[in-house]
């Protein structure tokens, strides 16, 4: 049984968050780091992990979506926003700093005040009172923090120097003895381009202040895309990027097997098939399923998010299958592959008059040829492919079949192409047990039927 802030890690990531759980809280403050990875690669576990193991630590940690936020106007006010409550829950039993609190967010709201007016002003043209919106604005979005937020308005400068003044107050456990405040922000590269630019710009310029430590999860490439979308294509938006972050952390490479493992036990895969295995035939169907869907998701390079979707999509169609049908794992994982990346690809390889080659040579260009040759999964698929035209369509076969009948016989051919070509026909013509063909539009309407179901991407 995994420790509570590691229930969640598929992918054997504990030891880094240990690791970088322990340097942050060495780290000498104000500090920004980024997360960096791909969307889909796991960021936003890793996160959640890591602010649990500082809580655990008895660290001071707060964690909100910035994407959930880009509503706002200004990334300030979302930020004072997401975390008054849990400055409330730190500090409430400590009037000094519930009082520096207080006076942190008027002086935020100051801030916020120089700056919408002219922005909105832009926006309508001048034709609404900007003031006034601002105003109401101001006071529907914050009236959770304070009455008097935006009653009055004082000069830019003196309510910067009193916004950090106060939040140094409420932060520092005791006077030269700072205790840090870790503020993770996830999702950054999923907000508007404007957005995500202003909250870097407010961090590094309004939030550097010590006991200050943010950790922002982000995709750098995707977000340099979005600094490109505002100062214009041929700006180098990696370089200005590096002025908001102090340091930058690499998220390690995922373990793919190690995570599929790990979907296919919390989908209940393995009571599934444990049930069906007093059925001769299906004794491989678990392990050609697992075997085949991580060739595919090696081939592909799929990332953690396109697995766990894949997978989610592979469990409802087995799952609406009677426990003594045939599932077809390996033709099933590579037909919801391929219709989740080509669907036209698929469309035509379901078409009674279609012949299995299109599909074929797609399969081959997944991968090179000698580890095609060399790859178990490669034949399985292969032989699934052309057994299920042959049997449920007795349509044209194409080429292919006779092609791995000649391989067998020709000497000329390298005995790794033999033995692959032995493989294929002799799956093809026995695809499973008591000679029973495919029946190929039975396992197309339950990949149908999958469809009719959505499944959310709010996780990186």
């Amino acid at each position: 049984m995994r420790p509570p802030p590691f229930q969640n890690d598929c992918l054997s990531r504990s030891g880094d968050v240990e690791n970088l759980s322990l340097l942050l809280r060495n780290f000498t403050s104000p500090i920004v780091m980024s997360v960096n990875a791909p969307w889909g690669e796991g960021k936003t576990t890793f996160l959640e992990m890591l602010h649990a193991d500082l809580k655990l630590k008895g660290c001071k940690s707060v964690f909100f979506s910035a994407w959930e936020t880009d509503f706002a106007h200004d990334p300030l006010l979302a930020f004072l926003g997401e975390i008054n409550q849990e400055i409330g829950n730190l500090i409430q039993s400590d009037s000094e700093k519930s009082e520096a609190w207080e006076k942190a967010k008027n002086a935020g709201i100051h801030i916020l005040k120089k700056g919408m007016p002219a922005l909105v002003k832009l926006g309508t043209a001048g034709i609404i009172d900007a003031e006034k919106m601002l105003q109401d604005e101001a006071s529907r979005l914050t009236e959770s923090l304070s009455k008097d937020l935006i009653d009055e308005y004082s000069r830019s400068k003196d309510a910067i120097g009193n916004f950090k003044e106060n939040i140094k107050k409420v932060i520092n456990a005791e006077e030269n003895s700072p205790e840090n405040l870790y503020i993770f922000v996830d999702e950054l590269d999923r907000c508007r381009p404007t957005y995500a630019i202003e909250f870097l710009e407010r961090v590094k310029h309004l939030l550097d202040i010590e006991g200050l430590v943010f950790i922002l999860a982000m995709d750098k490439e995707q977000l340099s895309h979005s600094v490109k979308a505002i100062y214009g294509s041929d700006f180098e938006s990696i370089g200005y990027l590096k002025r908001f972050i102090d340091i930058e952390y690499s998220l390690p490479a995922s373990q793919l097997d190690d995570f599929i493992d790990e979907i296919y036990k919390t989908l209940g895969f393995d009571r599934f098939f444990e049930a069906r295995k007093k059925y001769q035939a299906f004794q491989y169907d678990y392990s050609h399923l697992k075997k085949v869907f991580k060739f595919i998701a090696k081939a592909k390079k799929y990332s953690l998010r396109d697995v766990e979707q894949l997978i989610a999509r592979i469990n409802l169609v087995i799952h609406s299958t009677n426990e003594n049908t045939y599932i077809y794992p390996a033709l099933l994982a590579f037909l919801v592959s391929t219709k989740n990346s080509n669907k036209d690809l698929y469309l035509n390889y379901i078409d009674p008059k279609s012949t299995p080659d299109k599909m074929i040579e797609y399969l081959y260009s997944l991968t090179p040829q000698q580890e095609r040759l060399e790859s178990f999964e490669c034949a399985l698929i292969e032989g699934f492919l052309l057994a299920a035209k042959d049997s449920d369509y007795e349509s044209n076969l194409g080429n292919s079949l006779e092609i791995h009948k000649e391989n067998i016989k020709n000497d000329e051919c390298s005995k790794e192409q033999r033995i692959y070509s032995e493989k294929v026909v002799h799956i093809a013509q026995r695809p499973v047990e008591f000679g029973q063909s495919v029946v190929l539009k039975n396992l197309v309407s339950r990949i149908e039927l999958s469809e009719k179901f959505k499944f959310g991407d709010n996780q990186s």
